[in-house]
């Protein structure tokens, strides 16, 4: 398929050019940080006292934000919500989510007044005063006609300016095409250069530029106005009191960011907006070409580059600044568009930047409002994710498909996917969201290269998929594969940027998970034990099955994490149902029609072949081989364990969770396997591609197998391992909640190892001489031929049906289980399983203060409710003593005399269920293992009370009155350590 002759000039038009979805993505961001960054603004004009709630759950103010203390809050989780909502609470809805409403409409009116404003700044007139008798609108409308346009727009002229230029403004519909007088002036001296001039701004017209355009300009202004110029006079009032009361060195990280945030917030929407500027600036010089201007008309001679290395390089930052482009880089862009489809440096970088700023601002809405479920976090990454792989996926197949269509190496993507991934990086570090607003990088910062990685994997990927399609789609465009592409790397980034958010972060941030917490719920998840063992067994491996529990303990709260995201399976199934649909259809025989839409002007010349494409059965046969292999490790370790099968009550436990492990790698295993064995049959080009069905395919494979062992266990004999008879009982009903973090486990490591074999494959061939290999026809793999009679073709559809099965398969898990899990997936937890899950799972260390931040938290908890708990425990105690001592003096101690003590009693189990957890651990250490004792005392207390008046138990009684007399002294304890810390920090009063 090599093409003969002279190399014909691509049309740029064969696909889309992805600057609209990148003036997308400047709005979005535009919209999503108004609000988010006018939240500080508006919460610094209310009085508000979440220093304090901060302060009486035992955090220091100048750490606020890092995750141990965000950990101690969730530790406190009933406590310190109540606080906030009642000393701190947030603005009402309308103020934040006004925001971007009030943008909008603001713009929208800036959008209709530009028109009229630009044209009486000019002092522009209409065509018909300087055009007596007609003869230029008779031109204007013959070259609008030759555009393509349905009607002359309105046409002004600026009398004033003397340049030899125009320009065009306004809306699509409602295009204005204002002349400069230096045009007119030489419409006789140089018609060419007239004639180009108006088709290059008739070109921005038919192209549809003016709305898209003008809108980004009015929500740019608007934005600089409503939102830049309030949030700075915000960000120099915290500088001017960080200087004057505060400690410059704790909070420049924070004010550091603040400043920041704006300044990169302008250059990047300015940058990103004049590198899309002169792009379609490009395009309508294109465009004007195409229709008959002269090229000449674009021979302007350029200045002088100015000399000086500084000189040199401000020109090159004033290149990427304005939103023209140079005259040479006009001219060659006329002789071969290349550089519109290349995948450059700054729009990468600038993207990853703005999609993590649009995550985290769009965060803030529903971080401030405490509307945290997991959906939700999905459902915004979303946002992100489609402005990626709009703007990087659209480059990169653009990129692919001129490679294909020039015969050029196709380009791994990696170099781009290296700039995305440093932007999410930067974008990251600036809004320091999961790193506390006083650090300048996460207490883990190594975990920062995966946002790198992250970024390399998708464009490596996307690349592929692009490559695969590029090589087999026979439609007329290739918009349809990239509209699947485009959509199921939207899906794939969504993933990505909901994992990061809620797991991704708290790891960086220095997370860690409670061993003997993570021990605990594993035995509530697989209740029973596993002490009894079959006659002749040897109990002496009870050390590695106790090893096998802690292993599973430390790996559980990754495993969480990946069902935490619901769109994960779908994610999944997108990394390789799409290279798999690719690759099943095969390389045309002939040209496709794409290609010579591409190629005007080719005849029947067919596009160079490139690298050769492997046949679908070298990675398939893989992956098929692995699933049985797969099957074959599960039987065995089902043989395995029934062996040591323990009776029908002790199966639970540690035994069951050292079933799922061995399950869990037996499904793995095969996977890694059939990924490296695909990685050697394929070509360096296809080689992801091809690791990530062979992997996944062997990894359904066997979750498939899986299923059925479960729920067909106790019907062969030798393979009882959970049950004993012979009953149909689903795998997703016995395994309710251990099922998906088996499925999705197994899933994404699949997916991981394909990605780490696909590289180290790829690096050990740049490290190995290159040995050329002849193609077959078409760019087939040597012995791959698939002649359309031949014996291949004869194999081809069974090997389509079986990729048509696993697609299906891979779909259907993607769409049942995010509704299997449902329920918790929009679960959205309350304070006190927040508190609950927190004091459980995770190691929530102890905050080292100073003795003045000491004092201060003591005085905080006091203040804000301390002082009346101690107060009416010490009440309660100072009654109860006199009760009895009264009953002693009267000899009235019978308890039918004491039942007057029910509700004291029931007070002191009120007061227990505030210091058990319903309000904030005291600061001081001392005062809160008197605090600790008083909730034990006064909860066992109020029980043993109530239950003695209510079954007439003398005994009972007297131990009750014991303990509550022991919680009042602790109590009293209590008093007298605070009092002491306040009195000696000179709080008069308290």
């Amino acid at each position: 398929m090599a093409m003969s002759g002279p190399r014909s000039r691509i049309d740029e038009r064969a696909m889309g050019a992805g600057t609209t979805v990148r003036f997308a993505m400047l709005v979005v961001l535009l919209l999503a940080a108004s609000g988010a960054m006018m939240l500080p603004v508006i919460k610094d004009l209310r009085t508000t006292d979440q220093v304090g709630c901060q302060l009486a759950a035992g955090i220091d103010p100048d750490t606020a934000g890092d995750m141990a203390s965000a950990l101690n809050a969730l530790g406190q989780a009933i406590a310190y919500r109540a606080c906030i909502a009642k000393y701190a609470p947030p603005p009402p809805l309308w103020e934040i989510y006004g925001w971007p409403v009030l943008l909008s409409l603001t713009a929208a009116l800036l959008f209709v007044l530009l028109p009229v404003w630009k044209a009486r700044r000019n002092r522009a007139v209409p065509l018909d005063s300087v055009d007596r008798d007609g003869e230029l609108r008779t031109l204007l409308a013959g070259l609008a006609e030759t555009a393509g346009l349905d009607r002359l727009p309105w046409v002004v002229v600026d009398r004033a300016e003397i340049s030899t230029g125009a320009v065009v403004f306004g809306r699509n519909r409602r295009p204005t095409v204002c002349l400069y007088g230096g045009l007119l002036a030489c419409r006789r001296s140089d018609p060419e250069r007239f004639r180009a001039v108006l088709l290059h701004e008739f070109a921005h017209i038919a192209n549809r530029d003016l709305t898209v355009t003008y809108s980004t300009v009015a929500m740019w202004r608007v934005f600089l106005t409503l939102v830049i110029v309030p949030y700075l006079a915000w960000v120099s009032t915290q500088v001017y009191g960080a200087f004057k009361w505060w400690t410059w060195s704790t909070h420049a990280p924070s004010l550091i960011r603040g400043v920041l945030l704006p300044a990169l917030t302008v250059a990047l929407v300015y940058l990103a907006r004049s590198d899309v500027l002169r792009s379609r600036e490009v395009y309508a010089d294109l465009a004007a070409v195409r229709w008959g201007a002269d090229p000449h008309g674009w021979d302007v001679t350029p200045r002088a580059p100015a000399g000086g290395s500084l000189r040199r390089a401000l020109g090159s930052l004033r290149r990427h600044w304005g939103t023209h482009p140079r005259w040479e880089e006009r001219r060659d862009a006329l002789a071969d568009p290349a550089p519109l489809f290349g995948a450059r440096a700054l729009p990468m970088f600038l993207t990853g930047a703005a999609a993590t700023m649009v995550n985290v601002h769009l965060l803030a809405y529903l971080s401030t409002y405490e509307l945290y479920n997991l959906w939700r976090i999905q459902l915004v990454s979303l946002a992100p994710a489609a402005l990626v792989a709009g703007v990087i996926g659209t480059a990169l197949w653009r990129t692919v498909a001129y490679a294909v269509l020039t015969g050029s190496p196709v380009p791994s993507g990696v170099r781009a996917g290296l700039w995305l991934g440093a932007g999410m990086g930067v974008g990251g570090l600036l809004t320091g969201y999961g790193m506390g607003g006083y650090e300048w990088l996460p207490r883990r910062p190594a975990l920062l290269v995966l946002v790198v990685v992250a970024g390399v994997a998708f464009a490596w990927w996307v690349t592929q998929c692009a490559h695969l399609w590029a090589s087999t789609w026979r439609g007329r465009s290739l918009r349809p594969p990239l509209l699947i592409g485009l959509l199921s790397g939207t899906l794939v980034l969504s993933a990505w940027f909901a994992w990061w958010t809620m797991d991704g972060t708290a790891w960086a941030a220095g997370t860690s998970y409670s061993g003997t917490g993570m021990r605990q719920l594993l035995l509530q998840l697989f209740p029973g034990s596993d002490t009894g063992h079959p006659a002749g067994v040897s109990p002496g491996a009870d050390g590695m099955r106790s090893a096998v529990v802690s292993a599973v303990a430390a790996v559980w709260p990754v495993l969480n994490g990946f069902v935490a995201a619901p769109l994960i399976p779908a994610a999944i199934a997108a990394l390789w149902v799409v290279p798999l649909a690719a690759w099943a259809i095969g390389r045309a025989a002939e040209t496709p029609r794409w290609v010579a839409g591409a190629l005007p002007g080719s005849g029947d010349r067919a596009a160079p072949a490139g690298e050769p494409m492997p046949s679908l059965r070298r990675v398939l046969w893989p992956g098929l081989l692995g699933g049985a292999a797969s099957w074959l490790l599960l039987v065995a370790v089902q043989a395995y364990l029934h062996t040591s099968q323990p009776g029908p009550l002790q199966r639970g436990g540690l035994y069951e969770v050292r079933y799922l492990t061995w399950m869990f790698m037996a499904l793995v295993g095969p996977a890694a396997v059939a990924a490296v064995v695909a990685a050697v049959r394929t070509g360096r080009g296809r080689r992801l591609a091809g690791t990530l069905i062979a992997a996944e395919t062997a990894a359904l494979l066997g979750v498939a197998g899986m299923l059925v062992l479960v729920s067909a266990d106790g019907c062969v004999r030798p393979l009882d391992t959970l049950a004993s008879s012979c009953t149909w009982h689903p795998a997703w009903q016995l395994l309710q909640w251990t099922l998906p973090r088996l499925v999705n486990g197994t899933f994404v490591l699949a997916a991981i190892i394909a990605l780490l074999v696909a590289a180290a494959g790829s690096l050990g061939r740049r490290a190995r001489p290159q040995r050329t290999r002849a193609a077959g026809p078409a760019g087939e793999a040597p012995g791959e031929r698939t002649g359309r009679g031949g014996r291949s073709a004869g194999r081809r559809l069974p090997v389509r049906r079986v990729a048509g099965v696993l697609a299906v398969a891979a779909l259907g898990i993607a769409v049942v289980e995010p509704r299997y899990l449902a329920k918790w997936h929009t679960m959205t937890p309350d304070s006190a399983t927040a508190q609950q899950w927190t004091r459980q799972w995770s190691d929530v260390p102890a905050l080292s203060v100073s003795a003045e931040t000491r004092e201060r938290q003591v005085h905080a908890w006091h203040r804000l409710g301390g002082h009346y708990l101690l107060n009416h425990a010490t009440a309660d105690y100072d009654y109860l003593r006199g009760v009895l001592r009264a009953a002693v003096d009267t000899r009235h101690t019978q308890l039918t005399d004491l039942a007057k003590l029910r509700p004291t009693c029931a007070d002191f189990g009120r007061i227990a269920g505030w210091v058990n957890g319903a309000y904030f651990r005291v600061p001081d250490p001392t005062a809160q293992a008197a605090w600790q004792a008083l909730g034990t005392q006064a909860q066992k207390g109020s029980q043993d009370c109530q239950r003695a008046l209510d079954r007439k138990d003398d005994a009972l009684f007297v131990t009750a009155m014991r303990e509550l007399i022991a919680a009042g002294k602790s109590a009293a304890t209590v008093t007298r350590r605070v009092t002491s810390v306040l009195h000696e920090a000179g709080y008069d009063g308290y």
